[in-house]
């Protein structure tokens, strides 16, 4: 199955080494057919230089490993205009609306999110997915 990443599955397993949430975002990028969208680059990219210390040498190097492991698409002006409508439809924020709009345009059924409603449909197309959420048995 391929499955569209928000930017903090990335985030989990470049920050939080040996955390259960790190395992789980691990496992997710090493097991499953895994895209992600220019948008997530540059969020990633963006956290990483706020909340770390680290040389940018360092975080380039990071970044790249994790192009190495997904799919990257795209954020074209098709996806901006689906973007706008998720914004428009769901009252979502701008950067998840793109995010979405982008799984939307390359077919991809199931987002993978913390941040976002877990099991929410966006225009029964996409359905989001909290991979860190507690099943109740």
């Amino acid at each position: 199955m391929s499955l569209f990443l928000d930017t903090n599955i990335l985030l989990y397993a470049m920050m939080e080494e040996g955390t259960e949430k790190a395992g789980i975002a691990d496992s997710i990028l090493l097991d499953q057919e895994c895209h992600i969208s220019v948008q997530t680059l540059n969020e990633a990219t963006n956290t990483l230089r706020r909340k770390t210390k680290l040389p940018l040498n360092d975080i380039k190097t990071l970044i790249t490993d994790f192009r190495g492991l997904v799919t990257i698409h795209p954020i074209t002006e098709a996806v901006y205009s689906r973007g706008w409508a998720i914004i428009e439809r769901y009252g979502l924020q701008t950067y998840d609306a793109m995010i979405l709009a982008c799984a939307i345009d390359n077919g991809i059924e199931t987002l993978l999110s913390e941040d976002m409603q877990n099991g929410q449909k966006i225009f029964d197309m996409v359905t989001i997915i909290n991979p860190f959420q507690k099943t109740v048995d």
